[in-house]
């Protein structure tokens, strides 16, 4: 099982209405973030749901290309590991440097260390049918909040280039 959660909290230091607020990752039985409740918005730190999205959105992209991607959490030193082997996608978060010149998303990590949770097996199917709902989920709620902006443009495009392929 892999599921997305998340839930906008609106910051008048937003770029746009959408762009920041809590997410949460669960494979399996094991999760990844945190939805705070209502009542903690103001004092819990949010992350960008933008960046989650587009990142997620690659990750499936890449995995139709090569076995494995490592999507680094911007706000940790952690990194959320993804080995597919056939149809199957195991799920691992694991510690690694950040070494300059990183990217958001690897190829390659060198000696990772074991995280809060590894070995989590799903299908790749269900990865990607997730990510693109939840996605497309996200991308009507900041179209109809925002009248125009680049990066909501961006992600569309990145919808819509799912929504024609099949990988």
């Amino acid at each position: 099982m892999f599921e997305l959660y998340y839930r906008v909290v609106h910051s008048e230091y937003d770029d746009f209405v959408g762009q920041n607020g809590f997410f949460q990752i669960k494979c399996n039985e094991c999760k990844y973030g945190e939805i705070y409740p209502k009542e903690l918005e103001t004092v819990m730190d949010k992350v960008s749901l933008y960046d989650w999205f587009e990142r997620l959105a690659r990750v499936i992209k890449y995995l139709s290309l090569k076995d494995y991607v490592a999507l680094s959490d911007v706000e940790s030193y952690n990194r959320i590991e993804f080995r597919k082997t056939n149809e199957e996608v195991m799920v691992s978060i694991v510690k690694a440097e950040k070494e300059e010149g990183s990217h958001d998303i690897e190829f390659n990590l060198k000696e990772p260390i074991a995280g809060e949770w590894e070995k989590q097996v799903i299908r790749y199917s269900q990865l990607k049918t997730e990510i693109i709902e939840k996605l497309g989920e996200y991308v009507e709620f900041i179209t109809i909040s925002n009248t125009e902006h680049p990066e909501i443009e961006k992600i569309d495009e990145l919808l819509k280039g799912f929504q024609k392929c099949d990988f």
